[in-house]
């Protein structure tokens, strides 16, 4: 399955960060709830909204993930397995990490405040 163009970008982005860990890219129509990205030790799914709610009491909406809720499912059983999953969701500039058992939960479930508060790192404006 050919990625999303949001995702080719989010992968530009991070891909140099990753060098250290073997990092690649999975593309695959066999597995379509598979994330984004392998590296030594586990994986990681890119997530990509272009801007957050304009109401702070609005819940972000994730399009991609509200379309495929089998991601969430494989988040949680791969993590409730010892799997080491991780989430890393890009909304404007903005970067937030998640394990994967937590985004399973909270990701289109939460406001802004909250994603920022339940986040395991996250950044402003610019990844570093």
């Amino acid at each position: 399955m050919p990625s999303k163009p949001e995702n080719r970008l989010v992968w530009q982005r991070i891909r140099e960060h990753l060098k250290p860990l073997h990092a690649q890219r999975i593309e695959s129509d066999c597995t379509p709830a598979f994330p984004d990205v392998e590296f030594i030790g586990g994986t990681l799914e890119l997530k990509y909204e272009p801007s957050w709610p304009v109401r702070p009491s609005t819940k972000l909406n994730v399009r991609s993930l509200s379309k495929n809720p089998r991601q969430r499912a494989w988040w949680k059983k791969r993590s409730s397995r010892g799997g080491n999953v991780w989430v890393l969701l890009r909304v404007d500039k903005d970067w937030l990490l998640f394990k994967g058992e937590v985004a399973a939960e909270i990701i289109c479930n939460c406001t802004k405040d909250e994603l920022f508060e339940n986040a395991h790192a996250s950044w402003v404006g610019k990844l570093n």
